[in-house]
C-alpha cells in the first residue's frame, strides 16, 4: 500500500492520521519522519501556558512525560517470530506483508504489521487497522493490492541506517480499480535491533 492508484480510497481513509502521528499518513512523507527541529518559546508566559496545556491533555499517570510501566511494555511488545537475522529479512518479510492484501483482511494485515513492528511503524499499522474497519467502501469495491519486492539497498554516508526498498504493485477492484496497471513504488525505512533480532520502526512510502 503506497501513494498510488489505490489511495483514491485509502488517502481518504487514511486523512485522519495525518493530524495523528500510523501513523502520520503512511502514502506521503511526513516531515516528522526527519530530525524534526523545535525552537524554544520566547517568553516564560508562554513556556508555563504551552506546558499546562499539554499536560491538561495527557491521562494523570503520563502527564510530565512519563508513561506507565504497563504502557510501555506494551508498545515495545513483540509477538513470538517478528524479529529476523538481518536487516535485509526483515524489511523482506515486512514488505511481502505490506504490499499484499485484500479489502476483506486489510485489518486484520495491518495489526499483522503492527505487532511485527515497533516505533513510528507500528503506530501508523495500528491507526491504518482503525481506519480501514471504518471503510466499507473498499469491501464494496472489492479492492485488492499484489505486490512484490524488487530491488533493496542500504543507504551509505548520511543516510546510513536508512533503507530503500522497490515494490512492483498493482491494485484491482470493481469501479475506479478495474484495469489500473501495475507500477513501481519508493519506501524508505529504517530498523532496529532488538534481543531477538532485527524489527522495522519506521516504514515510508515515498511513490
Amino acid at each position: 500500500m503506497s501513494a498510488r492508484p489505490i489511495t483514491i480510497a485509502l488517502t481518504g481513509l487514511l486523512a485522519t492520521m495525518v493530524a495523528g502521528c500510523g501513523i502520520t499518513n503512511p502514502y506521503q512523507t511526513p516531515s516528522s519522519n526527519r530530525h524534526a527541529v523545535t525552537s524554544s518559546s520566547t517568553t516564560s508566559t508562554s513556556t508555563t501556558t504551552t506546558t499546562t496545556a499539554a499536560a491538561a491533555g495527557d491521562p494523570p499517570s503520563e502527564r510530565g512525560g512519563t508513561i506507565p510501566p504497563g504502557a510501555q511494555a506494551a508498545q515495545s511488545k513483540l509477538v513470538a517470530g517478528a524479529s529476523s537475522v538481518t536487516p535485509r529479512a526483515a524489511l523482506e518479510r515486512y514488505a511481502s506483508l505490506y504490499v499484499n492484501w485484500q479489502a476483506s483482511n486489510l485489518v486484520a494485515r495491518q495489526r499483522q504489521l503492527a505487532s511485527r513492528s515497533l516505533g513510528l511503524a507500528r503506530a501508523q499499522a495500528l491507526q491504518a487497522a482503525a481506519s480501514a474497519g471504518r471503510d466499507p467502501q473498499l469491501t464494496k469495491s472489492q479492492v485488492a493490492n499484489q505486490g512484490q519486492l524488487i530491488a533493496i539497498t542500504e543507504g551509505t554516508g548520511a543516510a546510513a541506517g536508512e533503507w530503500v526498498l522497490v515494490t512492483r504493485e498493482r491494485t484491482t477492484g470493481q469501479g475506479d480499480y478495474a484495469g489500473l496497471p501495475a507500477s513501481l513504488h519508493v519506501i524508505y525505512a529504517q530498523l532496529t535491533h532488538t534481543n531477538h533480532g532485527w524489527v522495522v520502526i519506521q516504514w515510508n512510502p515515498q511513490t
